[in-house]
């Protein structure tokens, strides 16, 4: 009879677990559609209500990036991530400058920037930074100074005004190399754009826009920088 009990008990335990696996990690039918992402923006911001999505990117199978536009000259973009098998908006923007999302904050591999520009500022390229400030500190007697470091990335938008790009080795193997040095690095992403005849411009149209972010989604807003505050 203990023994009956004890396998019977073994069964249910097995199957609880396996109800348990195959909820928690298999996937939905599919990404929501078009309707119902422009539905759940407009839980974030009213106003994108008439919202159009540009497309659809998925950056693996759990996040996706939604570029989209509205009326009053909006270019923005939301990010979505699937969790227990629903899929959640984590950021709905009205801006789409240049985003940074940090998938797995601990793993620089799983960094996508991210940005959507309007055609109607004529940016024609857009140049990427990571910056490291330099720094100083002691540790006890210690004195460690923390030079400063500059790299640049081009990002031609002329052909494809929003888009996603993951980090190259060089700057992964930078940060790696930040990371492993300072407790705390000192290191950020920046921007600035251009028009086709190589003047610097400011994409006005995303003056005075708004975010909305999940709390535990680490997303990096990069920076705007003038050229004379580069190195």
């Amino acid at each position: 009879m203990k023994k009956s009990i004890l396998i019977a008990s073994m069964l249910i335990g097995v199957i609880l677990f396996s109800t348990s696996y195959w909820y928690y990690n298999s996937g939905p039918a599919s990404f929501p559609t078009d309707e119902q992402v422009v539905e759940e923006m407009t839980n974030h911001f009213s106003y994108v209500s008439n919202s159009v999505i540009q497309d659809t990117i998925f950056l693996d199978d759990r996040h996706v990036f939604v570029p989209f536009t509205a009326e009053g000259e909006i270019y923005g973009l939301s990010l979505w991530e699937r969790n227990n098998r629903k899929w959640n908006a984590v950021l709905v923007s009205t801006s789409g400058d240049i985003k940074v999302w940090k998938i797995k904050s601990e793993d620089p591999t799983t960094y996508h920037a991210l940005w959507n520009y309007p055609p109607q500022d004529q940016v024609d390229y857009m140049k990427f930074y990571l910056i490291n400030k330099r720094g100083f500190h002691i540790t006890g007697v210690k004195e460690h100074y923390e030079p400063g470091l500059q790299l640049e990335q081009t990002i031609t938008l002329s052909e494809n005004l929003f888009g996603s790009m993951k980090l190259s080795k060089e700057w992964l193997a930078v940060i790696n190399s930040l990371t492993d040095s300072l407790k705390v690095p000192l290191y950020n992403f920046h921007w600035n754009t251009y028009d086709s005849s190589d003047k610097p411009i400011f994409p006005e149209r995303h003056e005075n826009r708004s975010s909305s972010i999940d709390g535990e989604t680490n997303i990096e807003f990069a920076v705007f920088i003038e050229e004379f505050e580069l190195e």
